[in-house]
């Protein structure tokens, strides 16, 4: 496997040291790294930002800045690690908005790199993990990172995805082992009928979740704390902060 790492900074003294880093960095068997060096992400095209599978974006440059790349990558629909690099750990509250994974603050690039380098790798293996179904005597697959969220109606479930798919968009099946399977990969079963992808959360409120579509969604309000916890320790997991 080719892992694709884009490096944005405009500093470029940085930017070979963080590539530097980087390229040091241990992979797994079998694995290798192509690193992209980019002084300039104005020219970045959305094609080749659709080949990466990690960034690292300083989030603080003129003329695109990183936030301005995670905002587009985000309306791609890419489920790229994106690693935010600055001087300022003031912006980390930015990075809600489009899932940084973490925050990695310039003065300390030698000591926590190699962890947030082997926590970002072990987010790709996560894109192989499908549900599967059937409907209309047929077999289909879905990546879990292609589900907004499911709802369930008299033993229909129905499919939101983030992005159209050509799979069908209801099948037969109970909710109970929907989230047996998958509240172990970032979903959450928010009230009786909603199991709602995490990643796709954009507020949680004491009685709905509003996702970064718009949709909102009651909460059962009688487990609200308890599911709270939940999500806040998955976000804090999973998005991770400069710290």
């Amino acid at each position: 496997m080719k892992i694709n790492i884009l490096l944005c900074d405009d500093d470029k003294d940085f930017l070979q040291r963080i590539s530097d880093a980087v390229a040091g960095q241990p992979v797994p068997p079998g694995a290798s790294i192509c690193i992209t060096k980019s002084s300039n992400p104005a020219e970045i095209t959305d094609r080749q930002l659709s080949q990466y599978h990690i960034m690292f974006l300083d989030i603080d440059m003129d003329e695109r800045s990183g936030m301005d790349i995670a905002r587009r990558v985000r309306e791609l629909h890419l489920d790229t690690v994106i690693v935010f690099v600055t001087n300022y750990p003031e912006f980390s509250m930015e990075g809600y908005e489009v899932r940084a994974f973490r925050y990695l603050l310039k003065q300390e690039l030698e000591q926590k790199l190699a962890n947030y380098f082997r926590d970002a790798l072990a987010e790709l293996p996560r894109d192989d993990k499908v549900l599967r179904f059937s409907a209309s005597a047929e077999s289909f697959n879905i990546p879990y990172k292609d589900i907004l969220y499911l709802e369930s109606n008299q033993r229909v479930i129905y499919l939101y995805t983030v992005k159209p798919m050509q799979v069908p968009d209801r099948f037969y099946g109970k909710m109970e082992d929907l989230a047996a399977e998958l509240e172990g990969d970032g979903f959450l079963r928010i009230q009786k009928s909603y199991l709602v992808n995490m990643a796709y959360i954009k507020k949680f409120n004491y009685d709905r979740v509003i996702l970064l579509d718009g949709k909102e969604l009651s909460v059962s309000q009688k487990r609200y704390s308890q599911m709270k916890v939940q999500y806040l320790s998955w976000k804090n997991k999973n998005w991770g902060n400069a710290r």
